[in-house]
């Protein structure tokens, strides 16, 4: 079975036999998304139905990523540089049909303004009218998603979005069982914004109008 060659692979010496494993495809999750669900022995991994036909090697290397997170470890495989390197580079395979024509003038303003027009176009969504979450990208989807709660103001659309942006661009690192996305470099780049600091302030104040709720970026 995959998970035990995994395991296998992370602890050679802890494998024994004891450990129960099992693996659920699900149509619930976007993109390759994933998790895990243990117990005392028993292990469950729960995917998207998109790794169903992924390589072996990089479903390994995404268990032992899953593994690390449970098992409090970072053990560093090669699998787990083809998973990380596969989910750096998915973007480019995933359809690209569904952009918001607004979205749409935003991402292109701040693409030709910050990116000299060389970031591609994702998809671009928005979210719920919402205050605790401005913005995401997601890796798996290829997706911006902006809130509607932004939506009447344009200054703020395109902040947003560059910080997005951002994420597609220099998306994440990994030391252990951490990830890393709002690197040292990642704030230097989003400080380039014209005006970023006034518009965080103004970001600010809606939020506290609006129930005194943080929010934020991922």
């Amino acid at each position: 079975m995959i998970v035990d060659e995994a395991f296998r692979g992370l602890y050679p010496d802890k494998y024994e036999g004891r450990f129960s494993f099992e693996i659920k495809f699900s149509g619930k999750f976007k993109g390759y998304n994933a998790n895990v669900k243990y117990g005392r022995d028993k292990y469950t991994f729960n995917l998207s139905k998109q790794w169903m036909h992924v390589d072996k090697d990089i479903k390994i290397g995404l268990i032992q990523h899953l593994l690390n997170r449970a098992m409090g470890t970072k053990i560093k495989t090669t699998n787990i540089d083809l998973y990380d390197l596969f989910l750096k580079n998915i973007h480019i395979a995933v359809p690209k049909d569904n952009v918001d024509e607004v979205l749409k003038k935003s991402f292109e303003r701040v693409n030709d303004q910050y990116f000299s027009g060389m970031i591609t176009m994702p998809n671009l969504v928005w979210g719920n009218n919402t205050v605790r979450k401005l913005g995401s990208y997601d890796y798996g989807t290829d997706t911006i998603t902006i809130s509607t709660n932004l939506a009447e103001d344009d200054e703020a659309i395109d902040y947003v979005m560059h910080h997005e942006m951002l994420h597609k661009k220099m998306k994440f690192k990994t030391s252990g069982n951490k990830t890393y996305t709002h690197t040292k470099k990642f704030k230097e780049e989003e400080e380039k914004f014209e005006n970023s600091k006034e518009i965080e302030k103004r970001l600010g104040r809606v939020v506290r109008h609006k129930k005194r709720r943080s929010f934020f970026f991922s």
